[in-house]
């Protein structure tokens, strides 16, 4: 049921991939309509949405989107990976139509597996108030955050402005 990483207890789920499903739920009230999962695989892809498979080598399509305005973006733990995330989020931006929801899921920094220096798959490590400063600075507006969740990970959806 468990497994221990450096000292702290977590649950074995979290070995099987697929984090999106834990926050399926809560985004589904934000995300409808005609929208982009950027890091969706076609198994694990957000409902409904276009997968914007990107390759944690080659970054190429988190910064070269589709062409047009979407209702919504939701991304499941790729943003660690994009080394200019930046960037990426502006890029993302230019994609929403006014007022639509750019919905992320992040690994939480309280996960020790998850941080750069011991993944170094993921590039980054953030944290739900820096995110949310910095989606406020990029020009998202009625931000929400959560906390970490049994997935080890926090939401954060601001609406493009």
């Amino acid at each position: 049921m468990t497994y221990e990483y450096k000292g702290k207890l977590y649950p074995n789920y979290l070995k099987n991939g697929n984090a999106c499903f834990h926050v399926f739920p809560f985004a589904k009230h934000f995300c409808r309509g005609d929208g982009l999962d950027i890091g969706g695989t076609a198994e694990w892809c957000f409902p409904g949405a276009t997968a914007i498979n990107t390759d944690q080598e080659n970054q190429f399509e988190a910064m070269n989107l589709p062409d047009g305005k979407y209702d919504y973006i939701f991304s499941s733990h790729t943003l660690e990976h994009v080394a200019d995330y930046i960037s990426a989020l502006e890029h993302w931006k230019t994609r929403l139509k006014f007022g639509a929801p750019l919905f992320l899921y992040l690994p939480h920094p309280d996960m020790e597996y998850w941080l750069p220096q011991n993944n170094r798959k993921h590039v980054h490590l953030f944290h739900p108030e820096d995110m949310t400063k910095t989606l406020a600075d990029l020009g998202f507006r009625q931000i929400l955050c959560s906390g970490r969740d049994l997935y080890w990970s926090f939401a954060i959806v601001g609406f493009n402005a």
